[in-house]
């Protein structure tokens, strides 16, 4: 390690605890980080609660609303000159667009963008917004294979695009945990097959697709009909709640939408947990049906062992290789949803299980915290003497 660098990390409006762990390990190894946060927002809360230091400012939601961009755009570009930055990394777009703006004005000698999914990037208005302006970054930390393919067919000026994961500690997931007792709370029989999904519940996004959620959750409730059909004492747990502020509205469409295939009976919503590992524990399989993702919902199933069918989208095949940790479908198909998980089930325990023991294995090697924070650390300094100009993916 050589001299402590100066690093502050621009984040987004969500709750989001991944984007804090490699900020969170770099303060440890005694870096100074701050996190520069949206004032009231779930972010700068959870950040405070981690212990890191916490700069917050006046962010705009709307690329239009020219004003409040301006605003935002001084107000980072004072938070860098005081703090005086080495580093400077941006997380989710449109914030990262006046981050990287500031950044540049201010002088800071490293710039990076690590966009956490490729969603964003498929709306036309940022999409647009990113190709006029990533010119100005050091270079970009792609997330997953699909984000390198993304930045190196982009019509930019070239930059250095590194494959870097976001790393999370692995600790808290054991395989041999019980998840008897979660069974027992939902009254689960020990024989019926489990099949479950994390995620937000996001509503449709007019601009991406007006009529399904992004996270696909209207597809896992039509391929669970499909799959009770075939295989009545089936469970399907959906675990996570609607976003900070939401009305219900959408869990409600979507209770509404189990009710009217028929399997409200088989289809179990739990809301939001922290007990994420006995929740795996207790399952035999894990969905991810979303429409545009990184990896989120597959990593965590892979870790304790439960092979995973998912959409063949974004980062989701980096962790999901179709016959050897789980299945690959095409996002928006529930028939191929469903059949793919009826083959998963109809599969000997211990053929899951070595599934699922690949999946750990691939896992541990792309996210453990230590690993890929050392490796961004060691990004950093390389750029902080001699800034890349080549692509590459390591």
């Amino acid at each position: 390690m050589g001299a402590p660098l100066t690093i502050i990390y621009v984040t987004g409006y969500g709750a989001h605890e991944w984007a804090l762990h490699t900020p969170r390990f770099l303060a440890r190894r005694g870096h100074r980080v701050v996190m520069a946060c949206p004032s009231h927002s779930p972010m700068a809360r959870l950040a405070h609660a981690a212990g890191m230091d916490v700069c917050t400012w006046q962010a705009p939601r709307r690329l239009k609303d020219v004003r409040m961009v301006r605003s935002a755009i001084g107000a980072l570009y004072r938070l860098f000159r005081q703090h005086r930055p080495d580093v400077v990394v941006y997380y989710a777009l449109p914030i990262s667009l006046w981050a990287r703006l500031a950044a540049r004005l201010a002088g800071a000698p490293v710039r990076l963008f690590k966009p956490p999914s490729l969603w964003d990037l498929e709306l036309w208005p940022y999409r647009l917004a990113e190709y006029a302006t990533a010119w100005m970054d050091s270079a970009i930390l792609a997330s997953s294979r699909a984000l390198v393919r993304y930045y190196e067919r982009a019509p930019i000026a070239r930059r250095a695009v590194i494959l870097s994961y976001y790393g999370f500690p692995l600790d808290r997931f054991d395989p041999t945990l019980s998840g008897a007792a979660v069974r027992q709370e939902l009254g689960i029989s020990p024989a019926a097959p489990v099949v479950t999904t994390v995620a937000h519940l996001i509503p449709p996004i007019r601009r991406f697709d007006p009529h399904y959620g992004i996270k696909g959750h209207e597809v896992l409730i039509r391929a669970a009909r499909d799959v009770a059909a075939r295989l009545p004492s089936v469970r399907f747990l959906i675990v996570g709640g609607e976003p900070e502020g939401a009305d219900g509205a959408y869990e409600a469409s979507l209770k509404q939408l189990a009710h009217i295939a028929g399997v409200n009976r088989h289809v179990i919503f739990i809301g939001k947990r922290s007990d994420i590992p006995a929740i795996l524990a207790a399952s035999d399989a894990a969905a991810v049906p979303s429409l545009s993702e990184n990896v989120g919902g597959a990593v965590e199933p892979l870790l304790m062992e439960r092979p995973v069918v998912a959409s063949a989208v974004g980062g989701l095949p980096d962790v999901v290789r179709d016959g050897e940790t789980g299945y690959l479908v095409p996002p928006r198909d529930a028939g191929a949803l469903a059949d793919a998980l009826l083959h998963l089930l109809s599969l000997p325990p211990a053929t899951r299980r070595a599934m699922g023991r690949r999946g750990r294995a691939i896992v541990q090697e792309l996210f453990d915290i230590e690993r890929v924070a050392l490796a961004e650390e060691r990004i950093f300094y390389r750029l902080r003497s001699e800034p890349l100009c080549a692509t590459s993916a390591s």
